[in-house]
């Protein structure tokens, strides 16, 4: 059995984790975004700080210590069955896909245990329109999660009447 789609998704989702930790560390710590909340960069994009304590896009908001727990311990659970079935992909699609999950969800993790939020600070709009304000890890889960759409769509089916099929 080849393990290099195993690999190549561990080493994504390492790569993920390291590139948000370091965005969340320059965007925290060297601009000090949590003291100047907003810095204008484009006529149409910011960075923007916001502590989001909810699930994606601020959803669901999760206030108190038991909704941060309990995020942390779902996000957690929904990575190590990720992780799970990263093990079995034979596609280098697939493994990109849920490597760039899993790291996502790991930087996202960190600063719920950290802070008590996700830190988020990347804000596209036009005019009055505004998308939602998402960080690096975000991003990527949002990637991995349409090539997984993709990949079930278009994707290598399995052969039907394999002969490991007995």
């Amino acid at each position: 059995m080849v393990r290099r789609p195993f690999h190549m998704g561990l080493i994504i989702a390492l790569c993920v984790l390291v590139f948000d930790r370091i965005s969340k560390w320059w965007i925290m710590d060297v601009l000090d975004l949590p003291n100047i909340q907003m810095v204008q960069i484009l006529p149409i994009f910011n960075l923007q700080w916001v502590e989001n304590r909810g699930v994606s896009f601020g959803m669901l908001s999760a206030d108190g210590d038991l909704g941060r727990w309990l995020l942390v311990t779902l996000t957690s659970l929904i990575a190590i069955g990720l992780g799970v079935w990263l093990k079995s992909v034979q596609t280098k699609v697939l493994a990109i896909a849920i490597g760039l999950v899993i790291g996502g969800a790991l930087g996202n993790i960190y600063d719920r245990i950290v802070f008590g939020y996700v830190a988020d600070f990347l804000q596209f709009f036009v005019g009055d329109w505004s998308f939602a304000v998402f960080n690096v890890a975000d991003s990527c889960i949002t990637v991995g999660a349409a090539l997984l759409i993709w990949d079930s769509f278009f994707g290598p089916k399995p052969e039907e009447g394999s002969q490991d099929q007995k």
